[in-house]
């Protein structure tokens, strides 16, 4: 196993996220760990990983999109890549946030 150091524009992004607020609990994506990983692939593109609280939450997908959009909107970030785990359709959600 092996680590990899986050990039400047991934600790970034990260920090934009955790400032986010579930539309259910209204506590932000930081203290719930709703992000899992966010890494910068190549220069400018992100990959965020993302677990809903609930494998049958109605509102992953809005959850996914508010994901994608604040990360686009973090200066530097030229791509984002969101994926969501632990959701009983995590493809369809992954389809779905990832259309342009």
């Amino acid at each position: 196993m092996y680590f990899t150091v986050p990039s400047e524009l991934s600790r970034r992004v990260e920090a934009r996220l955790g400032e986010l607020v579930d539309e259910e609990t209204k506590r932000k994506f930081g203290e719930l760990n709703i992000v899992t990983d966010v890494s910068e692939m190549a220069t400018g593109a992100i990959r965020i990983r993302f677990q809903p609280l609930s494998a049958y939450s109605p509102i992953a997908v809005d959850i996914g999109r508010g994901i994608r959009t604040a990360a686009l909107s973090v200066d530097g970030v030229l791509t984002v890549t969101v994926e969501c785990s632990g959701h009983m359709m995590d493809e369809l959600v992954n389809k779905l946030v990832n259309q342009d």
